[in-house]
This record gives C-alpha cells, sequence and structure tokens, in this order.
C-alpha cells in the first residue's frame, strides 16, 4: 500500500526476514557511512549517495527509523489483540 501523496514505488525485488535481520553501522570505501541490513540471505545497504553525508540524508534516516518504530508498534498492537482474542476463546489456557 502507497502512502497518501506519494508517487507509486516499483515492487519489492528482495525480502528480508526480520525474524533474522542483523543491522550494523560501517563505511563505504569513500569513507562515507553506511548502514547494513541482512537476513543471512539477503544484504541491503543503505548509504548516503554521491554526494556524502548531509542533514537531507540524517532526515531520511529519521523517517525511516519512524517507519521502522510505527510497524513494530503496529505489529505489537496486533499481537496483543491476536493473544487478547485468543484468550476470549479459551484457546490460551
Amino acid at each position: 500500500m502507497q502512502p497518501d501523496g506519494y508517487p507509486p514505488f516499483p515492487e519489492p525485488v528482495a525480502v528480508l526476514s526480520l525474524r533474522e535481520c542483523t543491522v550494523y553501522r560501517t563505511v563505504d570505501e569513500d569513507d562515507q557511512p553506511m548502514l547494513v541490513l541482512s537476513d543471512g540471505v539477503v544484504t541491503l545497504s543503505l548509504e548516503c549517495g554521491l554526494q556524502g553525508a548531509s542533514n537531507e540524508v540524517a532526515d531520511a534516516a529519521e523517517r525511516l527509523a519512524q517507519g521502522v518504530h510505527e510497524f513494530a508498534v503496529s505489529m505489537r498492537d496486533d499481537l496483543a489483540h491476536h493473544t487478547g482474542a485468543r484468550e476470549d476463546m479459551g484457546l490460551d489456557s
């Protein structure tokens, strides 16, 4: 689902399993900061781009972090609702 006000995005070309995902910071060959995510099968690097680190890149990283945080909160809420529904039906005794 596309966020309102954003152009359509291309379809995903890879999937990272969050269950196995590892995240670490490093630097590229130009000594620019990058963030690497890997689930042991797929590895993705988030980089600053040709112009290097900037406030714009920091803002983008904060948007990414906020989106990941909102995803985690939503997942916890869904799990709590699901667990509560199972308890109400007597399935988790």
